[in-house]
C-alpha cells in the first residue's frame, strides 16, 4: 500500500513540474513573441518614414533641377537681350 501512495505522489508531482515548465516556456514565448512584434512594427515604421523622406527629397531635387534650368534660360535671355542691345554693330 505503502508503495502505490509512494508511486502515486511521484506521479503527481512529476505532472506538475512538467505542467509549471510547459506553462512557464509558454509565457516566455508569448513575451517573446510581443517583444518581436513590437520590433517588426517599429522596423516597419522606421521604413516608411524613410519612404516619406525620401519621396519629399526627391520632390525637392526635381524643384531644384527645374530651378537649374529656369536659371539658366533666364542668364541666356539676359545675355541674348544685352548682346542685342550694347553689342550692336554700328
Amino acid at each position: 500500500m505503502e508503495l502505490t501512495l509512494a508511486f502515486g505522489i511521484s506521479i503527481v508531482s512529476i505532472v506538475i513540474t512538467v505542467s509549471n515548465f510547459v506553462l512557464t516556456r509558454k509565457d516566455k514565448a508569448l513575451k517573446d513573441k510581443e517583444e518581436l512584434d513590437k520590433e517588426i512594427n517599429n522596423q516597419q515604421l522606421i521604413e516608411y518614414r524613410l519612404k516619406k523622406v525620401e519621396d519629399k527629397l526627391d520632390k525637392i531635387l526635381d524643384i531644384l533641377d527645374n530651378y537649374d534650368k529656369e536659371i539658366d534660360e533666364r542668364v541666356n535671355k539676359a545675355i541674348d537681350q544685352h548682346i542685342i542691345i550694347y553689342h550692336k554693330e554700328v
